[in-house]
This record gives C-alpha cells, structure tokens and sequence, in this order.
C-alpha cells in the first residue's frame, strides 16, 4: 500500500532508513562518538570477543559499524542473524565458508543456547575463524564493548538525524526515553510515530 502525503508532509526523520543498524553514528552512554576503527583493530582470528548490553542499546548498530570497517579492510567474513536455536545451522554454514584469518559477525548470539554456541566457537576457533557476537548477557567471552543508553545519548541520535521541523521536542525525547525504559529502538518508534501525527496536522 502507497501512502499519498500532503506536499506540506516532511519525510519521517525517524524512519528505519535513517535508524536501521548501520546508518546511526555508534555513540556511548554520553553520546560521544565511540572509536569504532579502534574496537575492529582489536580482534584477530581465531579471537572472539562480544559487545554487550540490553535491549535496543545499540549493539547491532554498533557490530554493523564493525563489520563495515573489517569488510573494508578485507577481514569481514560475514555477518549473519541468529534468532533462535536453529540458527545455529546458519551461523555453522558461514563459519564452514569463512576463510581462515577472517572474522565473522553474529547479530544475537545468545538466541543460540549455550550448547550450540559453545560447538559453535570450537568450531570456528578450529577453522581460524574470529568471531564478533552481540549478546544481552555475558557470554564466556571477552567484552569487546558494552553498550548502555541514557536520555542524552537518544537526544544525540535525534539531533543527527535529518531535520524534523521543530515538531519533536526535547521533552518528546526524554519522554519516549523513560516511557520504553531506555529502549532506544522502541523510543525511535515511539518518535516516529509522534512525528507521523503532528505533521499531518501540519
């Protein structure tokens, strides 16, 4: 379904193709830039070391920053998704394809269970593969950041994306902040769909 907007509607700042993993500057609690070609300098094959942090603190963004340094140096061998236990067909398939000396990035690391995960990285240590995991919690590896949010950090987000016109305010930002218990992916939802309503008011 097309959805028709009024000449006087500005484009959604807060749309998924301005917040999507990948398209956000990875920032730290303060909202200051992190270092992000430091943190890909870190890890050689076989390592393996996680990014940490709860729901919606920018792990994924933070691991998609990662890999795009790695792939641009040649050392990305792949990024994959996991979701649930089965996955862990799929993250063994890009480990088997990984070339030796390479690092593979796995978005949900701990959705594998620790079994899985354990014959996982035996099986990539083995091959020469490193590997870069998200997890909520620790996950038997070394921490290679540990990402936490704070109303100043969204407030930083929203001032990087494009302009909104003045129709979200910073209360609007610390609101949806402590309103999804500093979610940031469930706040920029939240902004999104502020915005949608002031502007066709507009």
């Amino acid at each position: 379904m097309t959805t028709v907007r009024s000449p006087s509607m500005r484009p959604n700042p807060f749309a998924t193709r301005h917040t999507r993993p990948g398209r956000v500057m990875p920032r730290d609690g303060t909202g200051r830039p992190l270092d992000v070609a430091s943190l890909a300098s870190r890890i050689r094959a076989p390592d393996a070391a996680a990014i940490e942090g709860p729901h919606g603190a920018g792990k994924s963004n933070l691991l998609a920053a990662i890999a795009g340094r790695l792939a641009d140096a040649g050392a990305l061998a792949d990024t994959v998704r996991a979701r649930a236990r089965h996955d862990g067909s799929v993250v063994a398939t890009a480990i088997v394809r990984a070339r030796p000396g390479t690092i593979l990035c796995v978005d949900g690391w701990e959705s594998l269970g620790a079994v899985r995960a354990a014959v996982l990285r035996w099986m990539a240590r083995r091959r020469g593969v490193g590997l870069i995991v998200t997890t909520h919690r620790p996950a038997g590896m070394p921490t290679l950041a540990r990402c936490t949010t704070t109303a100043a950090l969204l407030g930083r987000i929203v001032a990087d994306l494009p302009d909104h016109g003045g129709l979200v305010t910073n209360a609007d930002v610390e609101h949806a902040y402590a309103a999804h218990g500093g979610n940031l992916r469930e706040a920029l939802y939240d902004l999104y769909d502020r915005f949608e309503r002031r502007a066709r008011r507009c």
